[in-house]
């Protein structure tokens, strides 16, 4: 019963980096999707109503991350990553709201669905920023998988804060890019511990977020 249990704790863990890497690739490519369907049905409406997809599969990832640290985790990690499941679900609603059910073309003067939109890309970036650089100082995350994520995310904070065009489209490419380095570099160090006998010492502080068995 215990190896079965380990074996879908495993395959939870491997599908939540999975996910990771997923919506981050999704997230990278939106500039190139927009642009796509700008040229083939003349409104970027068409890429936006599909962009869904992305922050879905990134809380599905996100949620598996937060469980692999439970509660051991810092404050300040976990503040981070509720403050980036919270903008991820803002980011949905928003989506939602604007593409598919047309709610600013109702309520034209407030904005509801746009509003929501850009303040979870702030407080995604914001949180994702704040869980990667307490990670990093806290040695949850070693610092070549950490620095490279916060640096994402504050492109992604620059990019949701200014909307700098083609630049700034740059920047939304590289904090999806973050995503999927965040769960590569998890992918690698679980790997590396690969072969390790239990209960072996690797200088690692507990909850930090290993996805070893």
């Amino acid at each position: 019963m215990s190896q079965s249990a380990s074996k879908l704790g495993k395959l939870y863990r491997w599908a939540s980096l999975a996910c990771l890497i997923g919506g981050g690739a999704l997230w990278a490519l939106s500039p190139l999707g927009v642009r796509l369907s700008e040229l083939k049905f003349k409104t970027p409406e068409v890429f936006w109503k599909l962009f869904v997809s992305a922050p879905l599969t990134l809380i599905l990832g996100l949620v598996g991350l937060y469980l692999m640290g439970g509660e051991r985790r810092g404050l300040a990690a976990r503040v981070g990553l509720w403050a980036a499941f919270a903008g991820l679900l803002l980011v949905v609603a928003g989506d939602v709201g604007l593409y598919h059910l047309g709610l600013d073309d109702v309520y034209i003067m407030t904005a509801p669905a746009y509003r929501a939109f850009r303040a979870g890309l702030l407080l995604l970036a914001a949180g994702a920023l704040l869980f990667a650089v307490a990670e990093t100082r806290g040695r949850g995350l070693p610092a070549w998988a950490g620095l490279p994520f916060a640096l994402s995310a504050l492109a992604g904070l620059v990019a949701a804060s200014q909307g700098l065009g083609s630049f700034g489209a740059a920047l939304w490419a590289v904090f999806g890019a973050g995503w999927m380095w965040l769960g590569f570099a998890l992918f690698v160090d679980s790997f590396r511990k690969t072969g390790r006998r239990p209960g072996a010492a690797d200088g690692r502080r507990p909850g930090e977020i290993g996805t070893g068995g």
